[in-house]
């Protein structure tokens, strides 16, 4: 891979490496949004299988049961709608989207919704009214159906098709409950630990519907207890799938640098030296930075303002 390595300032810059592949198509920011009035409006009818699941600092965080049309599995989807989404002023407004996945198993619950433990909805409220990120819909669905079904994201024969449901039901749901950007543009995805697994592998097997991803200490090749064969563990190898595909998309890898957690860098290092354009990424290695919550919290800001650079903003069009 053919990269360019830029300087960066600003608090991150110790340890932030830039590199973006020849033929690099990257996103230009989009104008901020403009600050959301007072007056609130309702979340859309079509929206109203959602019912709330907590209030937070940030606003109401929503949730439904979806069995998937295509999956027919159930399962749990949080979302979040940032204010300006209940500001007349946005009435006829799409909003960019983004899919959280957790860390853990992610079987029933998804840690993203919970700001005592990842804060990220208020984050964006805060820098979306500094003009410094997008106001994003945030998605949130389990990760998988049981602690017993470790199918990493992935359709596994003789269980359930957890990546179908993932890939093409949550956002056929997503897409028909609220105005959200119709284009790839306006798609990406988040995931920490194991969540990072399923962040890359969706946002690779799925380039037409995303165009960035990021994931923080993860991992990019099957870790499951279950038996799965060798053709399916080949085939649902994210570093795999994005040197076969070479998909046009914007990966943002981040991992700590402390030394008891070196394997972590060891994977990043391992998947950037194999990635071709049009995929483009960059790296993050956190000074002294453990595979911990507190490490992830303070990465936010750089996260939301890697995803405002690299997808469009809300848009009337």
């Amino acid at each position: 891979m053919i990269a360019t390595v830029l300087r960066v300032a600003g608090p991150l810059a110790a340890g932030l490496l830039l590199v973006g592949c020849t033929g690099d198509g990257a996103h230009p920011a989009q104008p901020p949004a403009p600050a959301p009035t007072t007056s609130q409006a309702s979340v859309p009818t079509q929206a109203a299988r959602f019912r709330i699941a907590r209030r937070t600092s940030a606003g109401p965080i929503l949730v439904t049961s979806l069995k998937g049309a295509k999956s027919g599995m159930t399962g749990k989807v949080w979302v979040w709608l940032p204010p300006q989404y209940r500001d007349p002023a946005y009435a006829r407004t799409r909003f960019p989207v983004l899919m959280l996945y957790p860390g853990g198993s992610g079987a029933g619950y998804n840690y993203w919704t919970d700001p005592k433990v990842e804060p990220i909805q208020e984050e964006d409220m805060l820098l979306a009214r500094q003009g410094r990120a997008h106001p994003f819909i945030m998605v949130m669905p389990i990760m998988q159906p049981s602690t017993r079904e470790d199918t990493e994201c992935s359709d596994i024969p003789g269980h359930v098709r957890i990546g179908t449901w993932l890939a093409d039901d949550v956002p056929a749901l997503v897409r028909a409950s609220f105005h959200t950007l119709t284009s790839r543009n306006g798609w990406g995805t988040v995931g920490a630990s194991s969540g990072a697994f399923c962040a890359v592998k969706m946002a690779a097997e799925r380039s037409g519907t995303y165009t960035a991803a990021v994931s923080w200490g993860g991992y990019f090749t099957p870790d499951t207890t279950l038996s799965w064969s060798p053709r399916d563990r080949q085939a649902n190898r994210p570093d795999l799938i994005l040197q076969r595909t070479r998909p046009d998309l914007r990966l943002f890898l981040l991992a700590g640098g402390d030394p008891k957690i070196h394997a972590d860098v060891v994977r990043i290092e391992a998947l950037t030296k194999t990635l071709r354009p049009p995929t483009a990424v960059t790296t993050y290695i956190q000074p002294h930075g453990l595979h911990q919550t507190s490490d992830l919290k303070k990465l936010l800001p750089a996260i939301l303002e890697f995803l405002t650079r690299n997808l469009a903003g809300p848009s009337s069009r």
